[in-house]
């Protein structure tokens, strides 16, 4: 039976309906959410070399400090001869030095400093040894006075000793066992420092006169003129900060100094002056230094007054003035650049004390100095610098 069009017509668009209902694309998923890529090698190893980088760090400057403990003798000279040279370099350059030749400058610098240091010695010394013969018979005459103080200590002491004996006993008589102390043998000891003194002064002509010739030279090892500008700012600011720093300084130890010796004599101490050039050269070591200060001045008063309070007078005006100069008279002349941390300065002296003993307790301050100045300078130690202030 052959079929009518509308048959034929209706098949087709059936046919036509399937197929576009086959070949219809499925409704779109929800967009997940993006996974962050796995880290590739190439960070991997960065991060493991940032690791590596640190603990070598770690590792030079433990055999940094291992080499400053052990070659002491050989490093402290060079440190001390290069701090006095950066204090008196710039003099070299300023009138009326700059007309004259650098060797014959560099002569006159150094001989004017050791003549300052040797008057200094020589104004100290007849007082000095004097109160040090005097010193077995002041503390036999202080004696009483000492025990008057420290007698709640023997107290709590006779109370603890009963106690042991009660609970243990009573103790069998042992051996005696004097300890004396270690006797220091001046004329062996002698040679030693006058050689370290001698290095000392010929290493800061040397510097003074051929100074420049190395900052040069160390100046055309650098690649770039970025490179050289920072270089040589860094060593120009340590210059100039640290000259800055110690004059004022030793200008605020000078005033300290003279306080201390006025409160001395109103007080009718012996030899005041000698306590006030004392007072002045300790200050340079900041808290170590006004600490022995107050126990030398408190043995003082123990040695010259009668009562107990009136002993305590010397060294607790100094502590005052100490005060007062360290609180406010060094922080107005300095101002806000060169403010440094003061538990940074504690554990940076406890540092080089350990290391090097007195000498490193006079340089350990101006080192911290030259190392917050490199710091802000640097590029990555900002942190550093931000840390010590």
């Amino acid at each position: 039976m052959p079929s009518t069009p509308e048959a034929g017509t209706h098949g087709a668009s059936a046919e036509a309906l399937a197929n576009a209902a086959v070949h219809e694309p499925a409704p779109a998923a929800a967009p997940e959410s993006p996974r962050p890529p796995p880290p590739s090698g190439h960070a991997a190893r960065l991060a493991a070399l940032q690791v590596n980088a640190r603990l070598l760090w770690v590792l030079v400057l433990a055999l940094l400090l291992y080499t400053c403990y052990f070659a002491a003798s050989l490093i402290l000279p060079v440190v001390l001869a290069a701090f006095f040279a950066m204090l008196l370099s710039p003099l070299v350059k300023r009138a009326p030095l700059r007309f004259l030749p650098r060797g014959a400058a560099a002569v006159l610098l150094v001989a004017a400093l050791l003549g300052s240091l040797g008057a200094v010695a020589v104004f100290v010394a007849r007082p000095a040894g004097d109160w040090a013969s005097k010193v077995p018979f002041a503390l036999r005459e202080a004696a009483p006075r000492l025990q008057q103080m420290v007698q709640p200590l023997h107290a709590a002491r006779r109370a603890s000793a009963t106690l042991d004996e009660f609970t243990e006993g009573e103790a069998t008589p042992g051996e005696r066992i004097v300890v004396r102390p270690p006797s220091v043998d001046l004329v062996a000891a002698t040679p030693r420092v006058l050689g370290y003194a001698l290095a000392v002064i010929l290493l800061t002509f040397t510097f003074l006169v051929y100074g420049d010739d190395l900052l040069r030279k160390l100046l055309e090892m650098r690649r770039t003129r970025a490179q050289k500008r920072i270089t040589a700012g860094i060593v120009q600011e340590i210059q100039s900060e640290l000259s800055r720093y110690m004059l004022t300084i030793s200008f605020t130890a000078v005033v300290l100094g003279g306080a201390t010796s006025l409160w001395l004599a109103w007080l009718g101490v012996e030899d005041p002056l000698l306590w006030g050039v004392l007072a002045a050269a300790f200050n340079l070591a900041p808290f170590v230094g006004p600490a022995v200060v107050a126990l030398l001045l408190g043995l003082v008063g123990l040695t010259e007054f009668d009562t107990v309070s009136a002993a305590l007078l010397p060294a607790a005006g100094y502590l005052v003035l100490n005060g007062l100069e360290s609180q406010l008279l060094t922080p107005m002349a300095l101002g806000k650049t060169m403010k440094i941390n003061p538990l940074a300065i504690i554990l940076w002296l406890m540092l080089w004390g350990w290391l090097w003993g007195v000498p490193g307790l006079l340089v350990a301050v101006p080192m911290l100095v030259c190392l917050k100045i490199v710091a802000s300078r640097v590029d990555g130690w900002n942190h550093w610098s931000r840390l010590l202030e």
